[in-house]
């Protein structure tokens, strides 16, 4: 089935003759033959050339140039197991493809491996979502991007849109959603406060520039990461769709992708709105390859501790606050010095992987003083509805 949904890749050029044996196009499996070999693979790159989910729909882009520039990076792991499995074929329409994407994300979360996807119109995230229903379990998506793509006007293009679809889709396995790095001017109140009510999480961009470190728990705890390289501020990333002087600075979006990689929870991953059409001098190219990089090197450093299987592997503490019924229990890791908090709430089984809330040492410290962590509010009211 999978071989169908894939072509493979043309990698003349893309090889250099002379490269050293350790860079990853020569340390990984690249699909050119009739189907990809997925066995034993933790991570596939995947494309998709679809562009018609915005004004401006592109018939001739390829992603040749980020793979040139990630087959030249160096192998940051002796035990790579990672193949660019092709491009997934487009539809006759904008959704045939996205059930394609669908179905090709659906088969590599079946043999658990991560599929990192490169496109493409944002809109494409859809089908990256769609994927988890046959999971049976309830999912949190994070989304890094400078606006919240829900746009009722009669003309909104879909890479505009898409959040509607994933928000109204039924079955309803959401269970939270995670705005990063938007911008408050391109986001009316209203919408802010409709996030709100769901409970869903905002972090704002200029809340990321105090201390990006915060956005660190707001990954660990995601299911889905979906980027659009729009919120890479203009200067960084050239070769995008919406272009803004204001946003991530690529260092920190590869700290980012390092976050993400490095979550025990993050099974898939995709980086859309790549224009390269715009990409000045390939450098929206590069900057691609790079954060690939450091998610794959944030992967083959995962600490593994979470969910928790062993109390020993913890330092256990119990916080008492005067006004409130529960105690807070938090967890802090012996292996990575990361922190949880336990939310008290018996919730059905799709619901088990949620009680256990990733945090800070300063969600810890407000606890200490008598302040009830936003983190575990939020989430008690979640699972309470």
């Amino acid at each position: 089935m999978i071989n169908r949904l894939l072509t493979p890749v043309r990698t003349r050029g893309l090889l250099h003759a002379g490269g050293s044996p350790l860079q990853m196009g020569r340390c990984m499996e690249i699909h050119t033959g009739e189907a990809p070999d997925t066995f034993e693979k933790d991570i596939a790159i995947i494309t998709v050339n679809d562009y018609r989910g915005t004004h401006h729909a592109a018939a001739t882009v390829t992603f040749d140039a980020v793979r040139k520039h990630f087959y030249s990076l160096i192998n940051p792991h002796s035990k790579l197991r990672l193949i660019d499995a092709g491009e997934v074929i487009v539809g006759e329409t904008p959704e045939d493809t996205i059930n394609n994407l669908k179905m090709v994300v659906e088969f590599m979360l079946a043999q658990r491996i991560i599929p990192v996807i490169i496109g493409g119109s944002h809109d494409l995230s859809y089908g990256q979502y769609k994927a988890y229903e046959f999971l049976g379990q309830a999912v949190n998506l994070a989304v890094v991007d400078e606006r919240i793509d829900i746009d009722h006007a009669d003309d909104a293009p879909e890479y505009r849109n898409w959040l509607l679809n994933v928000f109204s889709h039924e079955p309803n396995y959401l269970f939270n959603y995670s705005a990063i790095a938007c911008q408050g001017h391109y986001i009316n109140n209203e919408l802010f406060e409709t996030i709100d009510n769901l409970y869903f999480d905002t972090c704002r961009l200029g809340k990321l520039k105090e201390d990006f470190r915060i956005v660190e728990p707001e990954l660990r705890d995601a299911d889905i990461v979906s980027i659009d390289v729009s919120a890479i501020k203009y200067g960084d990333a050239p070769g995008t769709i919406d272009c803004s002087p204001n946003g991530i600075t690529s260092e920190d979006m590869c700290q980012l992708m390092r976050y993400a990689g490095m979550s025990d929870k993050v099974s898939s991953l995709g980086i859309y709105n790549y224009q390269p059409a715009n990409d000045r001098q390939e450098t929206t190219a590069q900057l691609i390859a790079q954060m690939i990089w450091y998610f794959v090197d944030g992967y083959y450093n995962r600490k593994h501790d979470y969910p928790i299987t062993d109390e020993n592997d913890f330092h256990k503490y119990i916080v008492n606050l005067s006004d409130n019924e529960y105690d807070l229990t938090f967890w802090k890791s012996k292996k990575s010095g990361r922190w949880w908090l336990e939310v008290p709430f018996t919730v059905e089984q799709r619901f088990e992987r949620q009680q256990l809330v990733p945090c800070s040492y300063h969600d810890y410290e407000e606890a200490m003083q008598n302040m009830l962590p936003d983190k575990w509010l939020r989430m008690f009211e979640k699972l309470a509805m």
